[in-house]
């Protein structure tokens, strides 16, 4: 069995955020940096009195920037890993989003009459076999779909055999 190495190289912001300070000449104190890319961008308003020469001051010569960016950048959503899991139903929820029912979630709850806290923990367990770190917001989307998909079948039965 091979083991993988890796190297890590952590540089504090801290230190990145004094560098940029004495190099450019600006008070990045309260300013948050974000990813964006590849980059760590620190994004600072500049005002209209200040001259780009007092950043030429600093050995480079660089234009003002067109718009200065001062919100984060999008970040990445989390998706939860469905493979292998068939799409039992699709339903138009609670909510008027059209949600995928899966089949482990329906065979784990179908005949069960448990606890709330029991069904999230069953919900929590099978996403974590999937390789996926639960949130409880996901937990909970993918519980209450499930329950209102099985809600509808039953209302649905009831309605065909009275």
């Amino acid at each position: 069995m091979k083991t993988h190495q890796e190297r890590v190289f952590r540089i504090p912001i801290e230190e990145l955020r004094s560098m940029l300070e004495s190099q450019y000449g600006v008070n990045l104190t309260e300013v948050e940096p974000y990813l964006e890319k590849e980059c760590i961008v620190f994004a600072i308003g500049i005002d209209e009195s200040q001259s780009v020469s007092h950043i030429g001051d600093k050995g480079t010569q660089r234009s003002p920037p067109s718009k200065a960016r001062s919100r984060r950048s999008r970040r990445r959503r989390n998706r939860v890993k469905t493979r292998g899991w068939n799409v039992v139903a699709k339903i138009t929820n609670t909510k008027g989003l059209i949600a995928n029912v899966y089949e482990p979630f329906v065979m784990a709850l179908k005949d069960s009459q448990v606890a709330r806290a029991e069904q999230k923990r069953l919900v929590r367990q099978i996403i974590a076999m999937n390789g996926n770190s639960p949130t409880d917001e996901s937990v909970e989307y993918f519980l209450s779909n499930t329950l209102e998909y099985l809600d509808q079948l039953a209302k649905g039965r009831g309605e065909s055999n009275g």
